[in-house]
């Protein structure tokens, strides 16, 4: 618009790497139905950081994480009690809703139900506790699993019905969930389809936070005062925790590749790693390798200690296997406090990570740091 000295081009919208579903959830909420919209940077980071990471993307975190941790990567059997059948009702009016919406071609109105699903999700786990019941009795634990198994297909259902909207997500969720292609398909009542023993892919953050330095910086090199410039944005909103991603992935697929495991878990997770690296921009992509952040200096060499060599060890499968979970248990632990989840369930990952590393070899468990002293 020339009258409020603003331009926006989609050739130039590329140039901040924010993927392409981000813009497609907001300019569909906002979409002009009834009334003109307009389009802002603080409204583009405020859908991304509070309907799609605090809402979307932590209820599906949470159920997948739960699931791999507690429940080995299977789908636990599914006892409906009468809260969950609350729940199905409550989920299918949402359906009819969402099916109703799109008749009359009121797409945002339509997609609005997706997170209003998610938002239920992220309720009923918050209610049952099932990281509370899984500690338990017998009785609880298989009510967590019921809790947990019904979570992650409430999570296999948004990945259809976002589809429409947000297809690169919708692929990712479905990959994460493992989930089978004769599964992907609208259903006007919902009821769980993955079924006891299914087993996932390894899920990890489908979103990243959008913070105000960013949001500054788009602001400025969209407003008319930075249009002679050629110059691209600042690093990416997401560009630094996905190469970490990619990171943790890599080092997975390493250890499990070292302790020679299952050929088809060594697939899965390769898959998941080449998922992950298509997320970055083509530029990187090509140079097969995560860019340097912008501006960060180089560390600096250390010097090195000169320390009487440690004992070897010998890496068995059991050690290899046990140091796999300690990664995914810091990753776990490293997104709740990154979503800024409950410190309930966060004083319990931490735990959890802690008797894992307590499990290994005196020789591999983490030594606190010597702070060495003066010399008078």
């Amino acid at each position: 618009s020339s009258g409020i000295n603003a331009e926006y081009g989609g050739d130039q919208v590329i140039e901040t790497n924010i993927p392409c579903d981000i813009f497609r959830c907001y300019l569909l909420l906002s979409r002009p139905e009834t009334s003109d919209t307009n389009f802002t940077w603080d409204g583009l980071a405020q859908v991304n950081n509070n309907i799609l990471l605090n809402n979307l993307g932590n209820f599906i975190l949470r159920a997948l994480t739960f699931c791999k941790n507690s429940f080995n990567s299977e789908i636990p059997e599914i006892n409906l009690n009468s809260d969950d059948e609350h729940l199905l009702a409550l989920i299918n009016g949402h359906l009819t809703a969402y099916f109703c919406h799109f008749d009359g071609r009121m797409m945002s109105r339509a997609f609005e139900v997706v997170f209003a699903i998610s938002k239920v999700g992220n309720q009923y786990l918050q209610y049952n506790t099932p990281w509370v019941l899984a500690k338990g009795t017998p009785a609880e634990k298989a009510r967590a699993g019921s809790v947990i198994g019904l979570a992650a297909n409430i999570s296999a259902l948004l990945s259809v019905i976002i589809s429409p909207f947000m297809p690169t997500i919708s692929n990712i969720i479905q990959e994460q969930l493992n989930m089978p292609d004769d599964r992907k398909y609208f259903v006007e009542g919902f009821s769980p389809i993955l079924k006891a023993g299914h087993t996932i892919n390894s899920p990890f953050p489908l979103f990243s936070k959008i913070d105000e330095a960013f949001i500054k910086s788009l602001q400025n090199r969209f407003s008319g005062q930075d249009s002679s410039s050629s110059a691209t944005l600042a690093a990416p909103f997401n560009l630094e925790s996905l190469q970490k991603e990619i990171e943790k992935q890599g080092n997975i697929v390493c250890d499990l590749k070292g302790a020679k495991a299952d050929p088809e878990k060594i697939k899965s997770e390769v898959q998941i790693l080449l998922n992950l690296k298509k997320q970055l921009p083509e530029e990187l992509q090509a140079k097969g390798k995560p860019a340097k952040a912008a501006n960060k200096p180089a560390p600096k060499a250390q010097p090195k200690e000169n320390n009487p060599p440690k004992p070897k060890v010998e890496i068995t499968p059991e050690i290899a296997a046990l140091q796999e979970k300690i990664a995914t248990q810091g990753n776990v632990v490293r997104n709740l406090k990154g979503t800024n989840a409950d410190k309930g369930d966060v004083d319990t990952a931490v735990k959890l990570l802690l008797e894992l590393k307590s499990q290994l070899p005196v020789e591999l468990q983490p030594q606190p740091s010597k702070k060495g002293k003066k010399k008078k």
